[in-house]
C-alpha cells in the first residue's frame, strides 16, 4: 500500500480526518507556494538594495571631495574584509584591474579571480568605481531571503494545528448529537431536538426523526397487538379452565382424569404466558406511574413473602443474605409497581432454575459506580445450571428459552420483561455465571441519597 493509499484509507474512516487532511494539504500547498514567491522576491529585493548601496557609496565619495589616485582603503577594525566595498578611480594603481573605459552604470566583471558587481560614476576628476564581490552579495541575498521564508514554513504546522481545533469545534454539535442518540435506551424514541443543529445537518436529523417515528409506531402496534391478544385470550382460557375444573368433580375413569389433569396443567401454563404477555406489553409502554424514592429492600422483602410458598414447595432455601446495616441501602427513584414486577420475575426465575433442595440468595447494597456516583445493586443468586457464556447476550430476547437444564415451565418472557422495566426505570439488569456455579441477576440503578420511605408503601405492587 502506497503512502497516498494509506492516507486515503486513514482519512476515509472519519469525516474529521478527511476535512483535516484536505485543509492541511491546502495550507501546506499555499504555504509552500507563498514561501517560494517570498523567497524569490526577498532575493531580488536584497540584490536591489545592495545595488542601491553601491550607488550611495559612490555618491558619498563624490560628495566628499577629490578622489585620491589610489584605492580608498578600509582600515576600520569592525569592517568585514570579505564583505567590504572597494572604491577606486578607474585605472588607478593598486586597485582592482578594472578596464579604464567602463561606461557609467552597473556592470558585472571578473577581476582578481572573482566576479564583481561594479557601479561606475562619472566625476569631474575621472570615473569612480564602487565594486563588491558577487558571491558575497549572493550569500547576503540568500540569507535575507531565507529570513523571510522561515516564518512562513513555521506557520504551516501551526495552521494545521489550528485547523484541527477549528474543525473539532465546528463538528462539536455532531458529536453532541451522536452522544445524545447513543445515551438513549430503546424505550426513548421521541424526536431529536433540532433547535441547535447546524443547517447542513438538518436533513440528516430530520431523516433520523422520521425513522424514530416509524420505529415508535411499529413498536406501539406490536405492544397493542400483544395487549389485545392477551386480553382476548384471557376470557376463553378462563372459561376453559372453569369448565375443566367443574369436570374434575365428575366421576371419570382414571385414564380420563389423568388426561384432564394434564389439560388443567396446560391451561395453567397458557394462563401464565398470557399474564406475562400483558406484563411485557405494560413494561414496553413506558413508566406507568410517577417515580418516587423507593426502598429496594422493602420491595425485595415483599417479593420474598409472596414467593416463599413456591420456595417451600420445591424445598429451596431462600433468604436475604446481605443487607447494609443502618443506615440502610440508599433508595432509588422508581415506580414501586414496576420495580416489584422486575424483582418478582428475577426471584421467580431463580426459583425455577435452582436445583431442588438448593439455595437462592437475595442481597442489596450500595456502592460506587464507574461514574463515581452511588449506585444501589440488588442481586438474586441461584445454584442452578447457569447459562452458557455464548448465550448470555441473547438472554433478554422474548421467547428465548436458552435450552437451560432444570425447570422448563417458563415462557421465555421473564427476562424480556425485566429488561424493558429496567430501561423504563433508568437502571440496568445484567446476568453473569457465578464461579461456584449458578446464575446471578443484578439490577443496578443510581441511588437517591434521601431518606427511604416506609417499606410498606414502597413494597405494594
Amino acid at each position: 500500500m502506497t503512502v497516498v493509499q494509506a492516507l486515503r484509507h486513514w482519512a476515509g474512516q472519519s469525516l474529521l480526518r478527511r476535512l483535516w487532511l484536505s485543509t492541511t494539504l491546502m495550507v501546506a500547498l499555499v504555504g509552500v507556494c507563498t514561501g517560494a514567491v517570498s523567497y524569490v522576491l526577498g532575493y531580488v529585493e536584497a540584490n536591489r538594495l545592495q545595488d542601491v548601496q553601491l550607488r550611495q557609496v559612490a555618491a558619498l565619495v563624490h560628495a566628499g571631495g577629490p578622489m585620491p589616485e589610489a584605492t580608498l582603503p578600509a582600515r576600520a577594525p569592525e569592517i568585514d574584509q570579505d564583505a567590504r566595498i572597494v572604491v577606486q578611480r578607474l585605472g588607478a594603481p593598486g586597485g582592482l584591474p578594472l578596464p579604464a573605459g567602463l561606461a557609467p552604470g552597473m556592470h558585472v566583471l571578473q577581476a582578481d579571480g572573482h566576479h564583481w558587481r561594479v557601479f561606475v560614476r562619472r566625476d569631474p576628476g575621472g570615473m569612480i568605481a564602487a565594486a563588491q564581490r558577487t558571491d558575497l552579495r549572493s550569500d547576503a541575498a540568500t540569507d535575507s531571503a531565507q529570513r523571510t521564508l522561515y516564518p512562513l514554513l513555521a506557520l504551516i504546522p501551526l495552521l494545521a494545528l489550528l485547523a484541527t481545533l477549528v474543525l473539532r469545534r465546528a463538528l462539536r454539535p455532531v458529536l453532541r448529537l451522536a452522544a445524545q442518540v447513543n445515551a438513549r435506551s430503546e424505550q426513548r424514541l421521541e424526536a431529536l431536538p433540532m433547535a441547535e443543529v447546524p443547517r447542513e445537518l438538518l436533513p440528516f436529523v430530520a431523516s433520523i426523526n422520521g425513522l424514530l417515528e416509524r420505529v415508535r409506531a411499529l413498536r406501539e402496534r406490536e405492544r397493542r397487538f400483544l395487549a389485545d391478544a392477551a386480553h382476548e385470550l384471557r376470557t376463553p382460557i378462563a372459561a376453559l379452565t372453569l369448565q375443566a375444573e367443574n369436570l374434575d368433580h365428575v366421576e371419570l375413569p382414571p385414564e380420563a382424569r389423568e388426561r384432564l389433569h394434564g389439560m388443567l396443567g396446560g391451561l395453567a401454563r397458557t394462563r401464565a404466558v398470557v399474564e406475562q404477555l400483558l406484563s411485557l406489553a405494560r413494561a414496553q409502554s413506558g413508566p406507568a406511574g410517577q417515580p418516587r424514592p423507593v426502598d429496594p429492600m422493602g420491595v425485595l422483602r415483599h417479593v420474598l413473602e409472596d414467593l416463599l410458598p413456591l420456595a417451600r414447595q420445591r424445598g429451596i432455601d431462600i433468604g436475604i443474605e446481605h443487607a447494609e446495616p443502618a443506615p440502610r441501602a440508599a433508595p432509588i427513584l422508581a415506580d414501586p409497581t414496576q420495580l416489584y414486577t422486575l424483582l418478582r420475575n428475577a426471584v421467580d426465575n431463580a426459583l425455577r432454575y435452582a436445583r431442588p433442595g438448593g439455595r437462592v440468595d437475595l442481597s442489596c447494597h450500595t456502592g460506587t459506580g464507574p461514574d463515581g456516583l452511588a449506585w444501589t445493586h440488588v442481586d438474586v443468586d441461584d445454584d442452578g445450571p447457569g447459562i452458557p457464556e455464548e448465550l448470555l447476550p441473547q438472554a433478554f430476547e422474548a421467547f428465548n428459552r436458552l435450552h437451560r437444564d432444570g425447570e422448563q415451565g417458563g415462557s421465555g418472557l421473564g427476562l424480556a420483561i425485566m429488561s424493558s422495566i429496567a430501561a423504563n426505570l433508568g437502571g440496568t439488569v445484567r446476568l453473569s455465571n457465578r464461579p461456584q456455579g449458578g446464575l446471578r441477576m443484578r439490577y443496578s440503578q443510581r441511588a437517591e441519597r434521601t431518606a427511604p420511605p416506609p417499606s410498606t408503601e414502597a413494597a405494594q405492587p
